[in-house]
């Protein structure tokens, strides 16, 4: 049964058309990636599902008694309520659906028509699957166990959300439209403001998570981990694929090199029929010349397939070579208003080393940054850069721009002898076509603002770069583009970010900061944090099987005991070999896990709609039961 129905949808604005034609269906168990270019209409669409806005042309059709969850990027808060108080409303709307569900049942009870039956019956069965995907009645411990999840600290909880910052605010906001119990959620841009260990969550959550949900992200790694489908916003008008974003992607270039090829063959053919035309026409053959320019003029032209060549491109060359002197970090602490984050660092970076800083929301990450790039002086220690680096620095929050200025003037100030059209060049590297070089930097959105901020600091041509978040605002070409370009810097690079894809793509080590310091790997994320979840793993299974520690007191007091007691107080062997029965278990289902996920990446078996339902029915029961092995194993086996 779908729950929701879209039909032949269209929404312009002005002389603007964001989409037309748009047909889908969302079925229980769909999460559906909604990925485009900014500006492309996603957040239109979910304003329409969500009835906050109405379509030019097409319908929506939603399963009776549908209960819909929309989290906007901007969400709205009571600024008196505490942060606990607004998770806690997700609750309120149970009881309705209960009595709801009371009441349909008095009506079926003396009901006779049958069409009336049937609906009673639908919606009675969409508000019985609300209330499973509720939960449990534990609401005041799942509310506070979700807002810490996604990074809410404790302290917070009860604090005003007036008094809370956009990201604390959306956190909240999150977190509350998690437990509604709504059947299918409108996600826009979840992951924002949340750490890495808050995205893991969510993608966990969303996973096990019954019903549906449509997800606008940029964050390709979990657009991989979390989607079935993915609803592509492309030039050619919106396209639906079976398969998740990596192997959409693939798909979709594949499709454009056969496109290009189509293209190309037809322009050739356009070319020899041209030539022919202009070489018959007025001659004994003018009759056939005629005939082909009849059937030119009517042939329908392919339109020039967009490509990859929408990329930043710029020389990254630095302007002067950094030397053999590395940036040395001596015991250094940092911090500020008393609150030390990071204590006693030692490394040593070499010229063109590539590090990725990454870690939780507060824990020291951005601060560290700018105690590397001289913005903030440390609380001990010292930060050798050497005499001959030459250190951008990029941060999202000191993004000073002249607001008055048109994009194409700012870069010509800082290139007076460049021309007109070397200012237009430079500025399409970096996205910037036609119309938007003329545009007000006051016009511009943030992911904009932030593309010419990077062209600024790259303009300087250094040998060091600083990127602290550089990602955030930027849409999936675009963050397509800044890897590219990055891949070409020669120089020295430390950036912090919690895109796992983009940091697997250009770093090749992690400085990794956590409750327990500072830890430096050797390699970029996806491997690091494979060696750090492994060296956990062991931490817990030595905790289980390595005798308790115990003062003199408390052994006393165990010598004590009847020896009945005292025998049971010891780690019996069977404990060990259940340990080792629930990694095997883990292993063989990680096995499937990866099997399934290699057929769901075949060309031909994602022709096969039957079979891709069924496969990921069967992949969502094998990540299920790969969670349970984990709780499993984390809590420890019963003895």
């Amino acid at each position: 049964m779908a729950l929701l129905t879209v039909n032949d949808l269209g929404k312009s604005f002005a002389a603007e058309t964001l989409f037309e034609h748009l047909t889908f269906e969302v079925h229980e168990g769909e999460r559906i990636g909604i990925v485009g270019a900014n500006g492309c209409g996603k957040s239109t669409l979910f304003r329409m599902l969500a009835g906050a806005e109405v379509q030019d042309h097409g319908n929506i059709s939603r399963a009776r008694g549908l209960e819909i969850g929309w989290l906007t990027q901007d969400p709205t808060l009571n600024p008196t309520s505490t942060a606990f108080e607004e998770v806690m409303t997700a609750f309120a709307r149970h009881e309705q659906t209960a009595q709801r569900m009371r009441d349909i049942e008095e009506q079926l009870s003396h009901c006779t028509d049958v069409t009336e039956q049937c609906e009673l019956l639908e919606e009675h069965a969409i508000l019985d699957e609300s209330l499973t995907i509720a939960g449990d009645d534990n609401f005041e411990g799942r509310a506070r166990a979700t807002l810490a999840s996604l990074g809410l600290r404790t302290d917070l909880h009860d604090a005003p959300c007036g008094t809370m910052s956009g990201g604390e605010r959306c956190r909240v906001a999150l977190a509350r439209m998690l437990l509604t119990g709504a059947q299918v959620l409108l996600l826009d841009e979840p992951t924002n403001h949340l750490d890495l260990e808050g995205i893991e969550w969510l993608e966990e959550h969303l996973i096990r998570r019954r019903g549906a949900a449509l997800v606008i992200s940029h964050d390709r790694r979990f657009l991989d981990r979390v989607t079935t489908s993915t609803l592509a916003f492309t030039k050619e008008g919106p396209l639906l694929y079976r398969a998740a974003w990596s192997r959409y992607d693939e798909l979709r270039k594949e499709e454009l090199v056969a496109r290009r090829r189509e293209y190309e063959i037809q322009q050739d053919y356009i070319r020899k029929e041209e030539e022919y035309i202009r070489k018959h026409i007025g001659s004994h053959r003018s009759d056939q010349a005629k005939g082909r320019r009849k059937r030119l003029d009517s042939l329908v032209r392919l339109s020039v397939p967009s490509s990859s060549q929408d990329m930043m491109r710029l020389n990254l060359t630095p302007m002067r070579r950094a030397g053999d002197a590395p940036l040395c970090i001596e015991n250094l602490s940092i911090g500020y208003d008393g609150r030390v984050l990071v204590q006693g660092l030692s490394c040593i970076f070499e010229p063109g080393e590539r590090i990725g800083i990454v870690g939780r929301n507060g824990c020291g990450k951005s601060t560290l940054l700018s105690a590397l790039g001289g913005k903030l002086a440390p609380l001990s220690g010292k930060v050798d850069l050497g005499r001959s680096l030459d250190v951008g620095f990029y941060s999202q929050a000191q993004i000073h721009l002249p607001l008055e200025k048109t994009v194409r003037d700012f870069v010509h100030d800082m290139r007076p002898k460049w021309t007109d059209f070397e200012v237009r060049l430079f500025l399409a590297r970096f996205l910037f076509y036609e119309e938007d070089a003329d545009r007000p930097i006051s016009q511009l959105s943030g992911g904009e603002r932030g593309r010419l901020a990077l062209s600024e600091m790259l303009l300087a041509r250094p040998n060091m770069l600083l990127l602290d978040e550089p990602t955030n605002h930027l849409d999936i070409p675009a963050r397509q583009a800044l890897e590219d370009l990055l891949k070409e810097f020669t120089g020295t690079l430390l950036v912090v970010s919690h895109d796992r894809y983009f940091l697997d793509q250009i770093t090749q080590r992690t400085l990794w900061i956590d409750e327990q310091g500072v830890r430096l790997y050797g390699e970029s994320f996806g491997p690091a944090e494979r060696i750090r979840r492994t060296a956990v793993a062991q931490q817990r299974v030595s905790a289980d099987t390595a005798p308790k520690a115990s003062t003199a007191p408390a052994a006393a007091a165990a010598a004590a005991l009847p020896a009945a007691n005292a025998k049971k107080r010891t780690p019996p062997k069977s404990k060990r070999r259940a340990v080792a029965t629930i990694e095997a278990d883990i292993m063989a289902q990680e096995a499937l896990r990866d099997s399934l996920l290699a057929l769901l990446q075949d060309t031909a078996v994602l022709r096969d709609g039957p079979r891709v339902k069924d496969l990921n029915a069967r992949l969502a029961a094998c990540t299920q039961r790969l969670a349970d092995l984990d709780q499993e194993w984390g809590d420890g086996p019963s003895t």
